[in-house]
């Protein structure tokens, strides 16, 4: 056993054992070439020789391996070591498993949208044909800037495949069948889902008296009519009675009103800080790390400046410029014009508190630009003479025209 697991990890650096339980050995690791960090979970039993197992191991790590969306942990690598099963994915960074944020208050909204996010995971994964069966706030992990990443697709069948155990009996986040040891399907990852979201908004596991659920408002007022039906149904005890899968699910809850809820929230410190966990640069409603609800500072609305006004204590003066004008064949016409001339703006007593304008000299545009007397515009040359062609003398001549007379007649022909 310990030589198969020495060659699963030999091709990856910096290796060293995280946990080891009955499911699965854990190992934490590097791709050499990309220095990725990656998890590697090692199954510690056998496939076995029956070639079923086999060869429902090989379609199972072949549809994990195309599972690709935003919200659930790129697989790396399906595979076996001389019949051990293993699966690497790419690690996590800046980013804490649910189970790590429980016991912290949840906005209803923060907590909407994290079960929105690990639903889409899900609702992926049917398509490709894989069921998680054991979802569970370890394996869904919730980065620092709010994305939600959904771990361990494929591992509860694999462990099946192999006889390992998966999760404890009494988790309250596993629907009561698997419980009992039925095989996973769509009715218990809602399930698992619901009581994910409960979790979030009472601030304990499914709350279950006398056979009935407990509505997640009677621990928090926040939360709206609407969505205490939504979750409870969806935590019956009977798949039946539960929505059919995780897409109904998720439509049953996207179309609950919110209602904010009596607390307006915690200020948000100077560098947006949130004040419970001191996450910077938050921006929206609640904290993307804690999901505690938040109070942005109010902006004041810049007022529009003053309208312009005009000093009537500086004059005005309007300049007028002309000049000359050309016309085709009469060259510039030249005269005397005015080039500036200052505006009178204030008569009566007013006009005393103006200085006298400036003298405007005039100029000579005769001394400027010297008249041109009598002498032509422009100077045209004469034409220069056609010459005259006789074309007779040119052209050949044109050879006659024969006539009859000049073909000879047979005396045969008749």
């Amino acid at each position: 056993m310990r030589e198969r697991i020495r060659k699963i990890l030999e091709d990856y650096k910096s290796i060293r054992l995280e946990r080891q339980d009955e499911g699965y050995v854990l190992f934490l690791g590097e791709e050499p070439a990309t220095r990725q960090a990656v998890t590697i979970k090692v199954l510690p039993r056998l496939l076995g020789e029956d070639p079923q197992i086999a060869q429902r191991f090989q379609g199972l790590s072949q549809t994990i391996r195309q599972l690709n969306h935003p919200n659930i942990a790129s697989i790396r690598q399906v595979g076996e070591e001389s019949g051990l099963p293993y699966i690497i994915t790419r690690a996590i960074e800046k980013a804490q498993p649910l189970a790590a944020k429980l016991n912290q208050p949840w906005a209803v909204d923060a907590a909407a949208d994290l079960v929105m996010q690990t639903g889409q995971a899900l609702e992926h994964a049917y398509n490709k044909g894989v069921v998680h069966g054991s979802l569970t706030p370890e394996n869904i992990v919730v980065q620092d800037n709010g994305k939600v990443v959904v771990t361990d697709f494929g591992l509860d069948e694999l462990m099946n495949l192999v006889g390992s155990k998966v999760q404890e009996a009494g988790s309250p986040f596993l629907a009561p069948e698997r419980v009992a040891g039925q095989t996973a399907d769509a009715p218990a990852d809602v399930y698992s889902l619901a009581a994910v979201l409960y979790s979030l908004l009472a601030n304990r596991p499914p709350q279950v008296v006398k056979g009935e659920v407990l509505p997640p408002s009677r621990f928090n007022t926040d939360v709206p009519e609407a969505m205490d039906q939504v979750v409870v149904k969806a935590l019956a005890s009977e798949p039946a009675s539960r929505y059919p899968d995780v897409k109904t699910f998720l439509a049953a809850l996207g179309a609950v009103t919110l209602v904010p809820g009596k607390e307006e929230g915690l200020p948000v410190t100077p560098g947006g800080r949130c004040p419970r966990c001191g996450t910077e640069n938050q921006s929206g409603r609640f904290c993307r790390k804690c999901g505690t609800r938040l109070r942005q500072p109010t902006r004041p609305i810049p007022s529009p400046p003053p309208p312009a006004r005009s000093k009537l204590d500086e004059p005005i003066q309007i300049t007028r410029v002309d000049v000359g004008h050309l016309e085709v064949g009469k060259g510039v016409e030249m005269g005397e014009v005015e080039i500036t001339q200052p505006l009178q703006i204030a008569t009566g007593e007013l006009s005393a508190q103006f200085p006298e304008p400036a003298e405007i000299p005039r100029l000579d545009l005769q001394a400027l630009w010297p008249s041109l007397g009598d002498k032509p515009l422009i100077a045209m040359p004469e034409p220069p003479s056609m010459p005259v062609i006789d074309w007779a003398e040119i052209a050949p001549p044109m050879p006659e025209v024969p006539t009859m007379e000049d073909f000879p007649v047979s005396e045969e022909s008749d």
